[in-house]
């Protein structure tokens, strides 16, 4: 083998994702990722042939990863990419068996969300000063990811073509290009209507757009800008959470289980295509219930 087929394997690896497997965005970045990293050991080790490769050079992989610091997550999800990888390979004919097959994942231990009391997501919606353009679209924006439980990547190329107002129901593409369709609420519904009427038009600046949510040059709001906006408000709120786009979708979920509904329905709405990955939901809920107990129980 010519010493460029680790780099081709790995280009041709990611477009198998892109093209055939049809995986996310933000999951083919991450195989990217592990890859590179993967390919910036080896090329250190003067190793850039596919038949060089050992056993002994993944694990040595990990273990550099380890001592740089990396967490049990990371790693977890590199040794995936590594056996999604090789499973490609073997797949090809371009080596005799998969390699990392044999490494050991670390064990991680689940992290409980961090989510908004319903007082402290309340404070954070009464904030967008809906006397401008800028908050009715924040007020929308933040109405509609609590609401719903979006992710941000979803709002932000959500189009009209995915919005049905009218029955308050979005049609959505996840992970996979996984479809699903999820329900939003009355006070989404207004201010996203308030938002078409006296906000979207000043952004668009009369050029055309299929996007619902735009930035100040008229193109698609951008991830980083939610981002900012999210941390802006809960500031001003005095929350001392460190509370992102993602936080509201978990406060979603957590608050529509607490009222009652469905771990089946909720596993749905968020698109998990395994009902373990919704079930950290339960642990929030038992979490909070401790919590209330401890503090209102008269004998401590």
């Amino acid at each position: 083998m010519s010493p460029g087929n680790l780099q081709e394997a790995i280009e041709a690896f990611l477009d198998f994702l892109y093209w055939e497997k049809r995986v996310s965005e933000n999951t083919l970045c991450s195989y990217e990722n592990d890859l590179k990293a993967l390919h910036g050991f080896l090329i250190k080790r003067q190793i850039t042939s596919l038949e060089e490769l050992t056993l002994k050079d993944l694990e040595e992989f990990i273990t550099w990863q380890y001592r740089a610091g990396h967490t049990s997550t990371t790693l977890a999800r590199r040794i995936s990419a590594l056996r999604s990888f090789f499973a490609f390979l073997l797949k090809k004919n371009l080596v005799k068996e998969n390699l990392a097959r044999s490494l050991d994942t670390p064990k991680i231990g689940r992290k409980i969300p961090q989510v908004l009391t319903l007082a402290e997501i309340e404070a954070i919606l009464t904030l967008p000063d809906t006397t401008k353009p800028s908050g009715l679209r924040d007020k929308a924006i933040l109405e509609l990811l609590y609401s719903s439980g979006l992710r941000v990547s979803e709002l932000v190329n959500l189009e009209f073509s995915h919005l049905d107002l009218q029955n308050r129901m979005l049609r959505l593409w996840g992970k996979g290009f996984k479809e699903r369709i999820v329900p939003f609420g009355e006070e989404a519904k207004a201010a996203i209507e308030a938002y078409l009427a006296g906000g979207r038009p000043h952004f668009l600046k009369g050029k055309p757009s299929n996007f619902v949510f735009l930035g100040p040059s008229g193109k698609p709001i951008t991830r980083q800008s939610v981002w900012n906006m999210i941390k802006r408000y809960t500031r001003k709120a005095g929350i001392t959470k460190n509370v992102t786009p993602h936080t509201l979708r978990h406060t979603f979920a957590t608050h529509i289980l607490e009222n009652g509904a469905d771990l089946r329905i909720i596993q749905e709405c968020l698109g998990h295509s395994d009902i373990s990955t919704t079930q950290i939901y339960t642990h929030i809920t038992r979490k909070v219930l401790q919590e209330a107990y401890d503090k209102h129980f008269p004998r401590k």
